[in-house]
């Protein structure tokens, strides 16, 4: 589709006012995301910050897959609810439509490759238990290279985005930039989905086939050796890797899901019969959700299914229930001692009577 086309179908889209029932079905959406996605990703950014035993190599990726989280829900999302309650009038200037539009594939692209990380990380443990584990140093240095690529796929965003303005008036966050009449366009939204979803999810889904197959026919794992030390050794390496398997299953699954219908509308928008569909509008309000939404349910995730992170949400609940208790029992010790003083001075007053 030429970029004229593009502009005139999104045009027509933001002109459409959303019926109230879809508007405040997107708002408790929004707010949701927000709320759960700081607070959830916040709390593994914090875990992994201050306590040691949790800086494993699978928990450095988690934390950094968190960071690209917390970067997602504290600034594209507030820039969409803020466009959403504007009318889809784009109000934030050029710059932060730049840096807005470079969020979600640059953000998407640091997570898959920390998924990406944690499954190589448990394919080692799973394969190969006996090979030396990886240094923070090199942990580092693996997490660094997932940002420069994850910068250079999205680095085009940057030069083609910006703030356009319609026949009416109304401005909007688009991708004025590319070049006319031309298929630069589609060929770089196409790639990104190659690359940053197709490639990624069968990477994962063969070195996870392997692993498990691994898991149950390694003779290391099921047969005695002559030395306890390397077999308890390479036993706990080989269970350590298992743990991981629920937690990086549930993950690949919500990214799975919740990428696809972004993909799934463009696909449909450029090749398919979508603009000249009645619920286009829907279609395309609901699809730009689920990426954020993705960012709220990851620490659903790790909260539900890593039993370290698990045992960290529970004490941090806790405390707050204490914290409230405390302050309750305070309260009510306050107005206790406050009808005790009142007691008193009316048995004095009598008495001066």
């Amino acid at each position: 589709m030429s970029e004229e086309n593009s502009s005139s179908s999104i045009e027509q889209m933001m002109s459409v006012s959303e019926p109230g029932p879809l508007k405040w079905t997107l708002r408790v959406l929004y707010i949701s995301v927000f709320v759960v996605g700081i607070t959830g990703n916040l709390v593994v950014c914090y875990a992994v910050m201050r306590r040691k035993r949790l800086r494993s190599s699978n928990n450095l990726y988690t934390f950094n897959l968190a960071c690209a989280d917390l970067i997602v829900v504290t600034i594209y999302v507030p820039t969409q609810m803020t466009a959403f309650e504007n009318e889809h009038n784009w109000a934030l200037g050029d710059t932060m439509c730049r840096i807005a539009y470079i969020i979600i594939p640059l953000c998407l692209s640091a997570s898959i490759g920390s998924l990406l990380a944690i499954t190589v990380n448990r394919y080692r443990a799973m394969v190969s238990p006996l090979t030396p584990k990886l240094t923070v140093w090199k942990i580092q240095l693996i997490i660094s290279g997932i940002w420069v690529i994850s910068l250079l796929l999205a680095l085009p965003i940057i030069f083609v985005a910006g703030t356009e303005t319609s026949a009416n008036g109304q401005v909007y966050c688009s991708e004025p930039g590319w070049p006319k009449d031309s298929a630069i366009d589609n060929i770089y939204w196409i790639s990104i989905f190659v690359l940053q979803y197709v490639a990624p999810l069968i990477v994962i889904a063969v070195l996870s086939s392997i692993a498990a197959w691994k898991l149950r026919a390694n003779s290391l794992f099921n047969r005695k050796r002559d030395s306890l030390v390397v077999t308890k050794a390479v036993r706990k390496r080989m269970q350590q890797g298992a743990k991981i398997t629920k937690m990086l299953l549930a993950l690949v699954l919500i990214y799975a899901i919740c990428m696809l219908p972004q993909h799934a509308v463009f696909f449909w928008m450029e090749y398919g019969n979508l603009n000249q569909m009645g619920f286009k509008m829907y279609i395309f309000r609901f699809s730009n959700v689920f990426p954020m939404a993705n960012c709220a349910l990851n620490p659903i995730a790790y909260g539900t299914l890593n039993k370290e992170f698990a045992m960290v949400f529970k004490s941090l609940l806790k405390r707050k229930w204490h914290f409230k208790t405390a302050i309750c029992c305070r309260q009510k010790a306050d107005q206790r001692v406050e009808i005790l003083d009142a007691k008193v001075g009316c048995d004095i007053l009598l008495k001066d009577i």
